[in-house]
C-alpha cells in the first residue's frame, strides 16, 4: 500500500494546482484554459519548472522569479491539503485494489469499480468543496460552474457507475435516492431562504448555497443531506457569533459566507454520517 501513496499524493497536488486556477479565475470571470499560469503582479508567464505543485512554492520562497512579488500562501496550502486528502482517502479506500497488484495479479473490474470509483467520489467531493470554500470565504459567492460540474460528476459516479455508493444495487434505485436528496435538501434550503427573506426584508441566503446543497445531493442520500444542513447551521451559528465578536459589530445584521459551513457539514456527513445517525437514533430505541 505504501508504495502507491506517493502517486496518490502527487495526483492530489496536481489537482490542487488546478483548483488554485479555479479559485483565482472563476470569481473574475477569466478563462481557465486560454491563458497559461502567470504572475498576477508583472503578468509574465510562469515557466514549467517554476510551476511544480508544492515544491516550486517552497523553492522560490513564495515569490515570482522575475519580479520578486510575493505569491499568496493559498497556492501552497490548497495544493498541500488536496494532496494529503488524496493520499489519505486512497489509503482507506483502495486496500482491496492494492492487494492483488502486490501479488502481481490484475484486479477484476468489479474490484476496480468498488474501490477506485468510491475513491474518485471521495476526492471529487473534497476537491469541489475545497474550491467552493476558498472562493466563498474570499468573495462571498459560490460559482455556478463548480456546483453544476459537481452535480454532473456526482450523478455519474454515484448513480450510474456505482449505485452501491447510495446503498442500492441498480441505477433506477440510485436515481430515486438522488431525487429524494435533491427534493428534500434543495427544497428545505430554498424554503429557509424564502422565509428568511420575507421575515428580514433582505436576502437571507444566497442561491449559491441552495445550488451547493443540490450538488451535494448527488453525493449524499437524503438522510445525510439533512444531517449536513443541521451540522452547517450549528457550525454557522458558532462561526457567526465568533465573527460578530471579532468584528465588534454593534448589530447582528451582517453577512458571513455560509458555503464553508455547508462544506464542513457535508464532509462530516459523507464520511461519518451513517455512524452519527445510528448513534442519534439509539436514543429513541425502546
Amino acid at each position: 500500500m505504501l508504495i502507491f501513496l506517493p502517486f496518490a499524493f502527487l495526483f492530489g497536488a496536481c489537482v490542487g494546482s488546478f483548483l488554485n486556477v479555479l479559485i483565482i479565475r472563476l470569481p473574475l470571470d477569466e478563462s481557465i484554459w486560454r491563458r497559461n499560469s502567470h504572475c498576477t503582479s508583472c503578468g509574465n508567464p510562469i515557466e514549467v519548472y517554476d510551476n511544480i505543485p508544492i515544491l516550486s512554492y517552497l523553492i522560490l520562497g513564495g515569490k515570482c522569479r522575475k519580479c520578486g512579488a510575493k505569491f499568496s500562501s493559498q497556492y501552497f496550502w490548497v495544493e498541500l491539503i488536496t494532496a494529503l486528502c488524496f493520499a489519505l482517502t486512497f489509503y482507506f479506500r483502495c486496500g482491496d485494489l492494492v492487494a492483488p497488484l502486490a501479488k502481481g495479479e490484475y484486479p477484476s473490474w468489479e474490484i476496480i469499480r468498488l474501490t477506485v470509483i468510491p475513491w474518485l467520489t471521495d476526492v471529487s467531493l473534497i476537491s469541489l468543496l475545497i474550491a467552493i470554500t476558498w472562493v466563498d470565504a474570499i468573495h462571498m459567492i459560490i460559482p455556478l460552474e463548480l456546483s453544476v460540474s459537481g452535480f454532473v460528476i456526482g450523478l455519474l459516479l454515484t448513480t450510474i457507475i456505482c449505485p452501491e455508493l447510495r446503498g442500492v444495487s441498480t441505477i433506477p434505485s440510485a436515481m430515486i435516492e438522488a431525487g429524494k436528496a435533491v427534493a428534500i435538501g434543495g427544497g428545505m434550503l430554498w424554503s429557509v431562504r424564502w422565509a428568511g427573506t420575507k421575515v428580514f426584508k433582505r436576502e437571507a441566503m444566497g442561491m449559491g448555497d441552495v445550488h451547493l446543497i443540490i450538488m451535494l445531493a448527488m453525493f449524499l442520500n437524503w438522510q445525510a443531506i439533512l444531517l449536513t444542513i443541521f451540522l452547517s447551521a450549528f457550525a454557522g451559528s458558532i462561526g457567526g457569533t465568533i465573527a460578530k465578536l471579532l468584528q465588534r459589530k454593534t448589530h447582528w445584521r451582517f453577512e458571513i459566507p455560509y458555503g464553508p459551513y455547508i462544506a464542513v457539514g457535508a464532509i462530516v456527513a459523507y464520511f461519518w454520517g451513517a455512524k452519527i445517525i445510528v448513534w442519534y437514533l439509539s436514543f429513541y430505541q425502546i
